[in-house]
C-alpha cells in the first residue's frame, strides 16, 4: 500500500487537507462528526502524526488587501508588532494578498489546502471576501477593520475617542471654529469613518456648530488640487476655522504644504492636528494623535492565540487608545 498522507484522507472523505490536519491535531474549526470520521479513517490507514501537537509550530496566515504592501507609513509598524510576537512564540507567518478590485477566489486556495491554525485579517477587505474567509471555520482575528457580516474578534484603534480628545485639546486652547479634513478612502475604511464620527460627536456635545463648509470629506493622498479648491471656497464663503483636525498625518502633511504655498503660517495663522504619529516624513512639527501601531499588531496575534485555544469564548471588539503628542502646530487663541 502506498504511503498515506493528509491528501489521501482528505480526498477520500471529500474535504481539504487543512481540515484533516486540524482534526487530527485536535484543533478547533471542525465539527465533532467530521473530526471522528477523519480520525477513524486515519486510524484505519495507520496514519501517524510526525510530531506531537505540543512540539508543532503554530502556523498563521496573514491576509492583506492588495493596497496594503504599498503603504510605507502606517502598516510597517503594525507588521513589526506581529512578527516580533511571532518570533518570541515560535509562530510561523504566511501571507496571502487579496485583490480589492477583482472578486477572485484564488486567495482562498492557500487557506483551504495548506496547513493553517489561524487567520489574521490585516486591514480592510470587501464584505464578500471577508465572509468567504470566515466561512472556512478557521479561528480568525481582524486588525483595523470591522464588519457586521462576520462574527470574529476585532482589534482596532480607539479612533472615535482619539478625535474626540483632539477636539477637547483645541477647545482648551481657545478654538471654537474647528474644521475636519477626511479622505476619499473613508468610504470603505472603518478607522477613517470613526475618526470623523468622534469629531462630529464632540463638536455637537460642546454646543459648537458643525459648519458643512468646514468639513472636507474627499481629500486625496496624491493630488492637492482638492485643498486648493476648498480654500478658494472658504475665501468666497468669508469665514474659516482657526484649527483643523486631519484624518491622518499624511493628509495633514499635504494640507500644510498647500497652506504654506498660500503664505499661511502654522500655527500662527492656522492650527493643525494630525492622526497616527507617523515618524520621519514631516518638515513641520505636527501635533498628532499617536497610535501604538506595533502594540496593535502584537495584541491582535496574541488574541488569535487565545481564540485558537479557547474557541468557545465570546468574541471581542478590542480598542487600543491613542495619545496626544503636542509638537507645537496648535496655537493658543
Amino acid at each position: 500500500m502506498k504511503k498515506v498522507t493528509l491528501d489521501t484522507i482528505a480526498k477520500e472523505i471529500g474535504t481539504t487537507k487543512n481540515t484533516v490536519s486540524r482534526a487530527i491535531r485536535g484543533k478547533s474549526g471542525v465539527s465533532d462528526e467530521l473530526r471522528d470520521k477523519i480520525n477513524n479513517l486515519a486510524a484505519q490507514y495507520g496514519y501517524q502524526k510526525k510530531m506531537q501537537a505540543r512540539k508543532e509550530q503554530i502556523k498563521v496566515t496573514m491576509v492583506c488587501n492588495s493596497g496594503l504592501p504599498g503603504d510605507i507609513y502606517f502598516w510597517p509598524s503594525v507588521m513589526r508588532g506581529i512578527f516580533e510576537y511571532s518570533a518570541k512564540h515560535q509562530i510561523s507567518i504566511n501571507s496571502v494578498i487579496v485583490d480589492m478590485i477583482k472578486d477572485d477566489i484564488k486567495y482562498l486556495l492557500p487557506l483551504q489546502e495548506e496547513h493553517c491554525d489561524g487567520i489574521l485579517i490585516v486591514g480592510t477587505l470587501p464584505d464578500a471576501q471577508f465572509v468567504r474567509i470566515a466561512g472556512l471555520g478557521i479561528p480568525m482575528v481582524t486588525v483595523d477593520h470591522y464588519s457586521d457580516s462576520v462574527a470574529c474578534d476585532f482589534v482596532n484603534t480607539a479612533n472615535e475617542h482619539g478625535t474626540l480628545k483632539a477636539v477637547d485639546f483645541l477647545v482648551e486652547r481657545g478654538h471654537k471654529k474647528i474644521g475636519f479634513i477626511n479622505n476619499e478612502a473613508a468610504t470603505h475604511t472603518h478607522s477613517l469613518t470613526h475618526r470623523y464620527q468622534g469629531y462630529k460627536k464632540r463638536i455637537e456635545s460642546l454646543g459648537l456648530t458643525v459648519d458643512p463648509h468646514f468639513v472636507w470629506p474627499n481629500s486625496s493622498y496624491t493630488d492637492n488640487q482638492y485643498f486648493k479648491e476648498q480654500l478658494d471656497m472658504l475665501a468666497a464663503y468669508g469665514d474659516a476655522p482657526t484649527a483643523w483636525i486631519c484624518v491622518n498625518d499624511l493628509t495633514a502633511y499635504n494640507f500644510c504644504s498647500v497652506l504654506k504655498e498660500r503664505g499661511l503660517r502654522i500655527p500662527e495663522d492656522v492650527s493643525v492636528i494630525g492622526f497616527d504619529n507617523i515618524p520621519g516624513i514631516f518638515h513641520t512639527q505636527l501635533t498628532t494623535m499617536e497610535i501604538p501601531q506595533s502594540i496593535i499588531g502584537c495584541r491582535a496575534l496574541r488574541k488569535l492565540m487565545r481564540r485558537m485555544s479557547h474557541p468557545e469564548e465570546p468574541f471581542e471588539y478590542i480598542e487600543i487608545f491613542t495619545r496626544l503628542v503636542d509638537r507645537g502646530s496648535v496655537k493658543r487663541v
